[in-house]
Order: C-alpha cells, then structure tokens, then sequence
C-alpha cells in the first residue's frame, strides 16, 4: 500500500473508500447521517454509498467530544478505513485531515493515520502454505486543503513510514517460533539489521560473557543447549546533540520454559514472547538509525533461553551478578531479572544520560492492566515524566508504579543480599525494586514492565492482529525524540 499527501481545495474523489471525522455534537450533519441516527461518538462508523457512481464510499468515523480528542483516535480511524477497505476489496482509500483537525497539526494527524494504516494492515504469515486471500490495497491518498505545509506534512508521513516499519520488523522477530528465533539466530538478526542501517554492533558470546562474570546471564541460560548472547547496537551521529548516550535495554528470554520452577503447560507457546523487549531495543535502534537522529543511543539486549536441563539453575542457587551482588535464585521463572541485572551493570560503561529497560517481566503487571498499559517504574522524575508523555504521544500509556524503600525488605535474602522474588505481594513492584539494585549507578533509570502490553491472545485488534504488537518501538522512539525538542 502506497501512502502518500495531496495539497487541494478539491475533495478527493477518485476514492474507493474515503474517511472523514466527525466530532460529538458539532456542526450540522449530512442529511445521510442525520437520518441514521449517526451522532460521532467515539468509536462510531458509518459507510454511506455515494449517489455518484464513480466517487466510491464514504466511511464516517466519530470522533468523540473535541476536549478528548487524541492522536490514537487517529490511529484507530485510519484502521478502521484500512479494514473497510478490504472488506470492499477497495484499491485507493482516501482520508480527509482536515476533518481530523482538533488540537493536532496536520503533521501530527498524517503521522497517526499512516501508522493506523501501516500497522492495522500487518500479517504473519510466514508459515502457511496457504496464507489467505486478504485483499491488498494498492494505495492511501491523505488530503488537505487547509493551508498546511506540504513539506512539514510529507516529511511526517516519510517518518512515520519509517516507524511503522520498524514496528513490524519487530514484530516479524516476537512472531518467529522459538526453535527459530534462537539467541544466535535474534543476535545474527541484530547484527544484518546494524549492517544494514549504519549500526554499530557487537556480540558476546559465552566466553565473553563468562570472562566479564555475568553470573545472572550464566545461570538462566545453564539448563540450554543454546549459547547466551549479549548484543550490543549503538547509533553514533557525526555531530550528536549531547555527549553521553541515552541507553536502552530488552529482556531477550527466547522461550521461558520457567526452568526447573518449571510453568503450566497451558499457554507456554506464548513463551516466545518473552524476547519482545529485546525485539523492541532492536527494532527501536533500527528506526532511530533511519530518522537520523542526532543522539548517541545505545541498545543492549541480552538474549538466552530458559529450559530445564540437568545443568539447570536450582530453586536455592546462589549467584554473582556483574555488579558484585549476590542473589538467592528461589525460583528460576523469574529470570527475566537476572538477565537484566547484568545488562543494567553493564550499561555503566556507557556514562548513561538515560538508561531505561523494557521487560516481559511479570504476571502480576497483566493481572493489573490487563493490555491496556505499561507498568513504569524509575529514579528521576524528569525521565519518568518524559516517558509517561511518549506514551500519551504514541499510544503506547504508562503507569507509575512506587520504588519506597518500604519494599526493599521484600527482596531481602536470607542467604545472600537480595533474593529474585518478592517474599510476600507486590510482584510488580518488587521486581522493579531488584533491578533498581543494578542501575545504582545512574540517578536517571526507569523500567517498563510490558508483560500485558506485548502480545494479543485473543482476538485482532484494530492496531495489531493476534501475536507480539511490537510494543515499545515507537515509544523509545519518542522518548528519544523528546530529547532534540
């Protein structure tokens, strides 16, 4: 599907389909949609038939009140065209930005609509001999005649297309079957994607990971016959804005058996998942690359595999972690920590002006918020508030959680320093508690808890079908973004 921008004082009329937006309660409606009772209520639609053969359908879309207006509205509307349109097997869909306008410029708007697009029109269909016969649109026109400038609004849509790709690029890598995505497989990915987009990478391999004592990354990966890997991408601009790099870490467990505390049969495919934070730092450095932007941004990702061999870490382990610090391993299921423990430590190195991770970390994050929000946790409230407007901004909503020191006492080991679960409740919190352990060494940490956030179970969803949503991307994205305003 081509997309692209057209400057005119004439309504788009070569559309198949086109969308335009009505907002709650203004301006007088069409007589068509007054006599069906259409009201522009958010998440309302409507397809009219025109009474000019050659001009196509019209899909009204509510908006909602002005005052709540938001960009995901946006998102949502180009989908849900995007979903009319193959459904009529349509081959141009027009939208109408004007019709859009509340508190957003028509930048903002042409961004959102081609992400709606781009990423409601994803498949995964790499492993069906018959993949379907879902219709595909040849093209979406975005028009406007509102005054707004053409090279701003274009620009927007080339970004956005950028994006866009790198959210599906990410989730190509989540959707990938685990005897696939293996940790030398997701690190060969990370190194062609670097190769290709002007990256910097870097992989450690066992030996180089047992030599630097990264105690956590040994132990969860013991019990595999795959090689743990440590994957290092950064964006090195010419003339960077600042000198110290924003860092951004992923949780890269390829498949979480749960080792010897070993999980329920029920649902363990999913356990593919549990890479998807590292998808999202490999697919965000990939984006970052092609936007050029001017900020040094580090990406690290350690990758292992989490199985119940006969050399598998034991519930009572005992382990060094990078920075010194011992840990009671009292159930090996929660080793996602573990893993980022040492990449936390790791990311010193590096004088971080940022450093934020992003982790399928916990049950309890998803008992919370179900698919509807991150779970976000952090040091400074200058980057945590950078964080919570990212989200707003793309979509992709955060949380604040609490660090008080009152929680530390649940991590406390009888053993060792810290333990890797909570001794009571708070799973969520508790686990933030032990990574903040590691990032000691910054003032400027936070963590991103996207345990209800990285996969669809049930059924397709406006912005993603079922499988990794390739959350994160756009978010670190953002986040980085924020940083040259």
């Amino acid at each position: 599907m081509k997309i692209t921008a057209i400057f005119s004082k004439k309504p788009f009329k070569n559309a198949d389909v086109c969308a335009v937006g009505y907002f709650e309660g203004e301006r007088p409606l069409p007589k068509e949609l007054a006599a069906k009772k259409f009201d522009g209520k958010c998440g309302s639609e409507l397809l009219l038939s025109s009474r000019n053969a050659s001009a196509g359908f019209t899909l009204a879309i509510g908006l909602g009140r002005r005052d709540k207006f938001t960009l995901e509205r946006i998102r949502r509307a180009a989908a849900k065209l995007v979903s009319q349109g193959q459904r009529l097997k349509a081959q141009t869909l027009g939208m109408d930005l004007d019709s859009f306008r509340g508190k957003f410029s028509a930048s903002q708007i042409a961004s959102a609509a081609v992400e709606g697009a781009r990423l409601s029109d994803y498949r995964f269909n790499r492993y069906k001999s018959k993949p379907g016969s879902s219709h595909e649109i040849a093209s979406l026109v975005l028009f406007s005649d509102s005054g707004a400038s053409s090279a701003s609004v274009r620009s927007a849509v080339r970004e956005a297309e950028i994006v866009s790709e790198a959210v599906c690029f990410t989730r190509d890598l989540a959707n990938e079957p685990a005897n696939v995505m293996t940790p030398r497989r997701l690190s060969a990915a990370a190194r062609e994607m670097a190769r290709k987009n002007g990256l910097s990478c870097r992989v450690l391999g066992l030996r180089e990971i047992k030599n630097l004592k990264m105690g956590g990354m040994i132990g969860v990966s013991q019990g595999s016959a795959e090689e743990p890997q440590f994957i290092i991408l950064e964006n090195r601009p010419a003339r960077p804005r600042f000198k110290d790099p924003i860092v951004l870490v992923g949780k890269g467990i390829t498949f979480d058996t749960g080792g010897i505390s070993i999980k329920p049969s029920n649902d363990m495919d999913k356990m593919k998942f549990d890479m998807c934070g590292a998808a999202a730092v490999i697919g965000a450095m990939k984006a970052i690359a092609n936007l050029k932007l001017s900020v040094k941004v580090v990406g690290l990702t350690p990758v292992c595999e989490n199985m119940p061999g006969s050399r598998a870490q034991r519930p009572g382990d005992i382990i060094t972690c990078l920075n010194g610090k011992t840990v009671e391993v009292l159930n090996t299921d929660a080793e996602g920590r573990l893993i980022l423990a040492d990449a936390l430590e790791y990311a010193k190195k590096f004088k971080p002006k940022a450093l934020v991770d992003a982790a399928t970390l916990t049950g309890a994050c998803a008992a919370t918020f179900a698919d509807l929000a991150i779970g976000l946790m952090g040091t400074d409230p200058e980057l945590v508030g950078r964080i919570k407007e990212a989200g707003e901004q793309t979509g992709e909503r955060c949380w604040e959680l609490p660090l008080w020191d009152e929680y530390r006492p649940l991590i406390k080991a009888t053993y060792a320093d810290i333990q890797n679960i909570s001794k009571k409740y708070a799973g969520t919190i508790t686990a933030g508690m032990f990574l903040k352990e590691f990032a000691e060494h910054t003032k400027t940490w936070a963590h991103l808890d996207i345990a209800g956030t990285a996969w669809n179970e049930g059924a397709p969803k406006l912005l993603s079908p079922i499988g990794a949503t390739g959350v994160g991307v756009r978010l670190f994205v953002q986040l980085v973004k924020s940083y040259l305003e």
